[in-house]
């Protein structure tokens, strides 16, 4: 009777040692080959998305107008121009400010008063820049991009 409860022990110990294996297998598998297919997936929407942002992009003509620094703060103005001929949404603007040796200071936000702009019209955007004052005292330009909110 000895034997069989050894041998049935020593069965279930092998078995529960099978188990592990195989759950230390499939987290492998897990971690690194489905984390990998999820990298590539997430990858392929970001340029889908990329690429089709880009093309409206090509909707509108983006014009900086002028950089006013009163008070310590930064306000830039800007044209979003509807550059095909169907109504288009208006969309926001993001201006990104440097200073004059061309260094990063900080990204502004603005958004169109108008919902949507008429073909061949244009919208006027007022960004107002939540910059600190010393910051905002650095700003040279600006470079501007359309921003989907």
């Amino acid at each position: 009777m000895s034997t069989n409860f050894n041998e049935t022990l020593k069965g279930f110990f092998w078995g529960v040692g099978f188990v592990i294996a195989t759950l230390g297998v499939i987290s492998v598998y897990a971690l690194t080959i489905a984390a990998e297919v999820d990298s590539g997936f997430k990858e392929l929407v970001s340029n889908k998305a990329l690429d089709s942002a880009s093309d409206l992009s090509n909707d509108y003509k983006l014009t900086l107008s002028d950089i006013f620094k009163e008070n310590g703060r930064v306000r830039i103005t800007a044209e979003l121009k509807n550059t095909t001929n169907e109504s288009i949404y208006a969309g926001g603007v993001i201006a990104s400010t440097f200073d004059e040796n061309g260094k990063f200071v900080g990204n502004c936000l603005g958004k169109s008063d108008d919902m949507f702009i008429e073909p061949s019209k244009s919208s006027y955007i007022d960004i107002h820049c939540n910059l600190l004052s010393p910051q905002a005292r650095r700003v040279h330009f600006a470079e501007l991009k359309v921003k989907w909110f």
